[in-house]
C-alpha cells in the first residue's frame, strides 16, 4: 500500500466526461420550485419533496468539518484534482474515476488534464477499512504522513464500512505559501526568539471580518472502502460517495438529519432507502463551497445552498 503502481491507476477521461456533461444538460431539471409556496422563503421543493431551508443549513454544518469556525475558512482544492484508483478491476475502476470526473465538472472544480498526473485524491478498495488505515500509519504511508492527532482521531471514530479523510495545509492566500501550523509555527516562533528575530509572520495587503489572512488547502484526499460494502451497489453510487468525501472536509450526517445525502451510504446501519446517488443537496454542496471565496471563514461560507437547490440537475 505504501507504493502504487501505474497499473492501478487510470487517467482521467474529460472527452468523456465532457459528452456525458453535455447529454445530461437535456434531461428535465429535478427541482420543481414552482410547486412551492411562492411566499414561503423557508421551504423548497425537491423531487416532490418539501424541505425546509433551515434543515438544508443544520445538514451543511452537519457534514462540514469545521464548520462553525469564525477564524478559519473551508478547505477546498486549489490544485486541479487527479484520480487514483487501487483494488478494483480496469472497467469498474474507469467507471469509477469517469463519474468522479464527471461530478468535479458539474461543480466547477478543476480536473488535471494530463494523463501521467500525479493522483491527490484516491478511492482505494480493501478488505477491512480499519485494518488498512493502522497499516498506512504503521508504515509511514504518504496517504497519512501528514494528518495531524486530531484527524487520526476523526478517521478511528468513523463507524462505517468506508473510511475518508484529507490532508490539509494552511497557506497565505495571496502567495499561495504554506504556513506552519501547530508544533511547526510554535517551534518557529521559539526558534526566532532564541535568535532574538521577531516571530514568523503571515503578510498580506488586507483583510476583514468577512475575509480571512489564510486559506486552507485540500492537498491529498482518500477514501477507504471495504470490498464486502460493494456488494449490492454500483459504480457510480461508489463515485458519488467518494466525490463527497474526497472534494471536501465532511462526515457522514447524524442520524436525525432530515435532508438526504448520499453521505450516508456506507453507514453500518444504513437501510434500503439509503441515496444511492449524489443528491440535490449533495451536489449544491459542492457549488456552493466551490463558488465561495476560499478566504470566507467557514461559518458564512455556506449561505446559498438552498438556492442552488432549486437549479441543480441530479443525473
Amino acid at each position: 500500500m505504501n507504493s502504487m503502481s501505474a497499473s492501478n491507476r487510470f487517467a482521467p477521461s474529460l472527452a468523456r466526461a465532457a459528452l456525458f456533461c453535455a447529454a445530461l444538460s437535456l434531461t428535465p431539471i429535478a427541482v420543481h420550485a414552482q410547486d412551492a409556496d411562492p411566499d414561503d422563503d423557508d421551504v423548497i421543493i425537491v423531487e416532490g419533496e418539501r424541505i425546509e431551508t433551515a434543515d438544508v443549513r443544520n445538514t451543511a454544518r452537519d457534514i462540514t468539518v469545521g464548520s462553525q469556525a469564525t477564524q478559519s475558512p473551508l478547505s477546498r482544492f486549489q490544485r486541479p484534482v487527479c484520480p487514483g484508483i487501487w483494488g478494483m478491476t480496469q472497467d469498474n475502476a474507469q467507471a469509477v474515476l469517469d463519474r468522479i470526473v464527471f461530478n468535479a465538472l458539474q461543480a466547477n472544480i478543476p480536473v488535471a488534464e494530463e494523463p501521467d498526473c500525479g493522483a491527490n485524491v484516491w478511492v482505494i478498495v480493501v478488505d477491512d477499512a480499519a485494518a488498512t488505515f493502522e497499516r498506512l500509519q504503521e508504515e509511514d504511508s504518504f496517504l497519512t504522513r501528514h494528518l495531524t492527532s486530531y484527524q487520526e482521531r476523526k478517521v478511528r471514530d468513523q463507524d462505517s464500512y468506508a473510511l475518508g479523510w484529507n490532508l490539509i495545509t494552511t497557506r497565505n492566500p495571496e502567495t499561495g505559501v504554506q504556513l506552519p501550523t501547530g508544533w511547526y509555527a510554535t517551534q518557529g516562533i521559539v526558534d526566532a526568539a532564541s535568535a532574538g528575530l521577531p516571530p514568523p509572520g503571515n503578510e498580506i495587503r488586507s483583510m476583514s471580518r468577512l475575509t480571512l489572512g489564510i486559506r486552507t488547502d485540500i492537498e491529498l484526499s482518500v477514501v477507504l472502502v471495504e470490498r464486502a460494502a460493494l456488494a449490492d451497489i454500483d459504480s457510480v453510487a461508489l463515485a458519488d460517495y467518494a466525490t463527497m468525501r474526497l472534494f471536501a472536509y465532511t462526515e457522514p450526517p447524524s442520524e436525525d438529519d432530515p435532508v438526504a445525502t448520499v453521505l450516508t451510504l456506507f453507514n453500518r446501519n444504513a437501510d434500503d432507502s439509503r441515496p444511492l446517488r449524489m443528491t440535490a443537496f449533495d451536489r449544491a454542496y459542492l457549488r456552493a463551497l466551490y463558488r465561495s471565496s476560499p478566504t470566507r471563514p467557514a461559518r458564512i461560507a455556506l449561505g446559498n445552498i438552498s438556492d442552488a437547490m432549486e437549479t441543480i440537475d441530479t443525473p
